[in-house]
Parts: structure tokens; C-alpha cells; sequence
């Protein structure tokens, strides 16, 4: 008997409470050592979150009482001095030690199943700069969100790899039976590299996902897209689902490749300022073209044209940034610094993996 009694109180001190902040209606229980943001989204507990990594920020909470350990040098963090002085974490990082209680704003998102599907390769095609559209057909239908991204693999290979989808999801509900994604070469990646050596058409892939919380706002807020290279993805879904669900949203979209030659899907955002007439307006620019070539469109970072000359109120707008890791952050602090608030701004930072 006492032996149960006291497997029963070691089972009893493996849980711990979260609470979060003066609410009891938010709690729940992880189990010790378990890292925060993982538990909470295996009870399909809506946090903010989006790369899982350690990269984004977006899972940023402030620890009131109890212990967390971060599983991330701090130094590499995207957190500021100030905020890990005040208590901040990263929930993807942090192993939850006992009971703690936390500040965070949860059940701000819609949150989606992951899901595995299967499909095949229906458009493989290359496009400047060395980017691949693809489009997958699906055999079940699969549900996500403007913005969220989803792991893709070779049936068969134990090589996978995320990307995030170029395409506006299908209404709420209702499963996508077909998806795009706009895929980089990267040298010596073992996926791109794949993807790359000849047409795919035809091969069998798994999805699973989707992944991230991206693009949720008030949606007659007027936008600010930034994209990097195939951050293009992303912002296209995301102008395509909330053009759709606002008559009154317009969108500013700053879109920056090194070369002018390497410029890539410009018919996507065409078509859809064809679809939206003055609703879209579209600043495609190039960091290193060559002096005295024939481009006349804007040359620098994309942090260029952020400025008072644009023509937005940053406000009182939404400002949605994908792209490498650099740039994102070099665009949120000029955003910043010409007054957009933190919370209206979000981000999708992309790093390499494998």
C-alpha cells in the first residue's frame, strides 16, 4: 500500500499547473520538464507560435512566478536584453519546471489539426532566380491558414523539408485539394537539390502540417507586406485571404530579390491587382544590380522604402514580413522606428534546416 501511495504522489509532483495570469479559465497542466509551447498545442491549446525553433519570437511570454529553463543559447535568442530582464521566454525553448504562472494572449488564432496527406507532383516549373513552383494534388483534403507552412517529403525518403504555401486556403472548414509553394535552390541542400535535378511531375509526396500562426489581424486593417525571395510565398496567400474577406483593405507589397533578372511570380501579384483593382500596389526592388542596367525600379534593402514617402499610416496598419532572418529583423526595427505598433507587427523568418 505504500509503495502505490507513493507512486501515486511521484506521478502527482510529474505535473504541473500553468496559469495564466489573474484568470483561472486559461490553466492547464504540463507535464514537468516538458517544454511549454509543445504541450500546450498537444491539448490543442491555441498559443501563439510559429517557427517551433527558437527563431521567431512569436511564442515570447513573460514568466511571472515559477521556473523555466530556456533550451536556447540567450545570446541567439530573438528576445531583447531588456525583455529576458523582465522575465521573458521562449515557449518553444522553455522546459517548464514546476508550476509557473505566465502572461500570454491565447485563443487569438484559429487553430488547424495537423494532418498527413498524401499527393502527387501535377506542376513542376522553374522559375528566375532559381525557384521552383510546384503544386501538389492531394488525395484527402487538408486544411490551413493564410500564412502557416507545412513539411513536404518524397514518399519513401526520410528527407523533409518546410515550405510555406503560396496559395489563400479554401473557407473555413473546407479542406485544400490542391496546394502551391514557391521552393529556392539552396547549394547542397538535399531537398532542393532533389527537387531541382529534373522534372518532378508525377512524384508522390507527403504533407504534413500545417505549422505557424501567420496573418492574423483585423482584416480591414490597410497591410504591409514585406517579402525576401520566396517569402513571396506566404505574403501571396495572405493578400489573396484577406483581400477576399475585406472590401475595404488595401495592401502595400515591398518585394526585394538581389538581381533584376532574377524577379520571379510578378503574373501572381498582378493577377491579383487585376482582381482587387486599387486595392494592391506593388513595389518589386533589387539589392545588387549592376549599376547603369536597364532596370528603372527601385535599387537598396527593402528597408528603403519604408519610409514617410510611402504612403502609409504605419500607425494604424498591419504589417506582415517574410523572408531570411536578417532582413526580417532589420524590417521590424524600422517599422518600429516609424511607429507601427509591436502587436500589429508579424513575422515569418526563414532558416535553413538539415
Amino acid at each position: 500500500m505504500n509503495d502505490v501511495r507513493a507512486q501515486r504522489n511521484l506521478a502527482a509532483e510529474q505535473i504541473c499547473s500553468v496559469s495564466v495570469g489573474d484568470s483561472n479559465k486559461d490553466g492547464f497542466s504540463v507535464n514537468r520538464n516538458d517544454m511549454l509551447l509543445k504541450a500546450a498545442l498537444d491539448q490543442g491549446i491555441d498559443y501563439p507560435h510559429n517557427c517551433r525553433v527558437g527563431v521567431c519570437g512569436q511564442c515570447k511570454t513573460k514568466l511571472i512566478s515559477g521556473k523555466v529553463t530556456p533550451m536556447v543559447d540567450l545570446a541567439l535568442s530573438p528576445l531583447t536584453n531588456a525583455e529576458i530582464e523582465s522575465g521573458y521566454f521562449l515557449a518553444c525553448q522553455g522546459k517548464v519546471r514546476g508550476n509557473i504562472n505566465i502572461q500570454i494572449k491565447l485563443g487569438q488564432h484559429h487553430v488547424v489539426p495537423e494532418q498527413q496527406v498524401a499527393g502527387r507532383i501535377v506542376l513542376w516549373k522553374q522559375l528566375p532566380g532559381e525557384v521552383i513552383e510546384l503544386r501538389m494534388a492531394l488525395e484527402t483534403p487538408f486544411q490551413y491558414e493564410a500564412g502557416q507552412y507545412g513539411f513536404l517529403a518524397e514518399s519513401g525518403s526520410f528527407v523533409r523539408r518546410c515550405f510555406s504555401f503560396s496559395d489563400a486556403p479554401p473557407a473555413e472548414g473546407v479542406g485544400a485539394t490542391e496546394v502551391g509553394f514557391l521552393i529556392k535552390r539552396l547549394p547542397g541542400g538535399e531537398f532542393s537539390e532533389w527537387l531541382f535535378k529534373e522534372d518532378r511531375t508525377g512524384v508522390k509526396m507527403w504533407l504534413h502540417g500545417p505549422y505557424g500562426v501567420m496573418g492574423v489581424d483585423d482584416a480591414d486593417l490597410p497591410g504591409l507586406c514585406v517579402a525576401g525571395g520566396t517569402g513571396l510565398a506566404p505574403v501571396l496567400s495572405i493578400l489573396e485571404k484577406r483581400l477576399s474577406s475585406s472590401v475595404h483593405a488595401t495592401f502595400v507589397v515591398i518585394f526585394g530579390v538581389k538581381f533584376a533578372n532574377e524577379i520571379f511570380a510578378m503574373d501572381k501579384l498582378e493577377a491579383l491587382q487585376a482582381r482587387f483593382p486599387g486595392r494592391l500596389r506593388i513595389i518589386p526592388i533589387v539589392s545588387h544590380e549592376p549599376e547603369g542596367s536597364a532596370w528603372q525600379g527601385a535599387r537598396g534593402l527593402v528597408t528603403v522604402p519604408l519610409d514617410d514617402q510611402l504612403g502609409v499610416d504605419y500607425r494604424r496598419s498591419a504589417a506582415f514580413i517574410c523572408g531570411g532572418l536578417p532582413m526580417v529583423n532589420a524590417v521590424e526595427q524600422k517599422l518600429l522606428a516609424m511607429g507601427m505598433d509591436p502587436e500589429r507587427i508579424h513575422a515569418d523568418k526563414f532558416m535553413p534546416t538539415g
